[in-house]
């Protein structure tokens, strides 16, 4: 898959796709996955790869080997199905986030770290999904926006703010770099931009964090993150 090429290799760890993560989590505490349960942990890993337009309920139900009508009893429509999809999967990416955020790294390790999940969640992620659903479904767009705001929002200013006490950030004004952030990503990372410059997300994501993560470290920043890739690479 031609998303795969030139990932970064920030850390040793073998890559661990977010929905599988938490699907594991959900068996390895002892819960049953339930039919609604299977059907969106299901739905999620298909429609993220293959988008969710030309995907029939025929399809799904033959796949889970279930009937349309135990589909139908949870979810009456497609449209239904795709919100439950990307509620799973940004409560994943929710989790997954706020781990990295509040470890005990310095602040310029946790956005390798961060950078690193993303790239491996976007693995998972093709340009299809994301074009089918600015296209077919703005409003659900929207709201998959509006998360990813909320969430640029809150934990990238955590990082600045400690990085800042760190002294490994600049110290800028914080809603001002917040405001660049989180410009920069809705600008770039998004699949009208990226279909147009014939980009992929991945990278959109990777120039995108590089460029503004090399703007506001100071030279301490820059030498821990330089020494943090170089050790890792080893």
């Amino acid at each position: 898959m031609s998303l795969k090429k030139g990932a970064p290799n920030l850390l040793k760890t073998p890559q661990i796709f977010i929905l599988e993560t938490r699907k594991t989590i959900m068996v390895s505490m002892g819960l049953v996955l339930k039919d609604k349960e299977k059907i969106v942990v299901k739905v999620s890993e298909r429609f993220l790869c293959d988008g969710f337009y030309k995907i029939t309920m025929s399809e799904i139900a033959s796949e889970l080997h279930i009937s349309k009508k135990t589909i139908y009893k949870y979810f009456p429509t497609k449209e239904a199905l795709v919100e439950s999809a990307i509620d799973f999967f940004t409560g994943a990416v929710r989790a997954d986030v706020e781990k990295i955020v509040n470890s005990k790294e310095n602040s310029v390790i946790k956005f390798c770290k961060l950078i690193e999940r993303i790239w491996n969640i976007f693995l998972k992620v093709s340009d299809k999904w994301l074009n089918e659903l600015h296209t077919f479904m703005p409003e659900t767009w929207k709201k998959v926006d509006d998360f990813r705001a909320k969430m640029i929002f809150k934990n990238i200013t955590k990082l600045i703010e400690q990085g800042k006490k760190e002294k490994l950030i600049n110290d800028y004004p914080t809603p001002i770099i917040m405001n660049v952030f989180l410009s920069s990503v809705r600008a770039t990372v998004n699949p009208e931009f990226v279909i147009n410059n014939n980009f992929s997300l991945l990278q959109a994501i990777d120039s995108t964090f590089e460029i503004l993560l090399n703007g506001i470290l100071t030279e301490k920043g820059k030498k821990t993150y330089k020494s943090f890739k170089k050790r890792i690479k080893q």
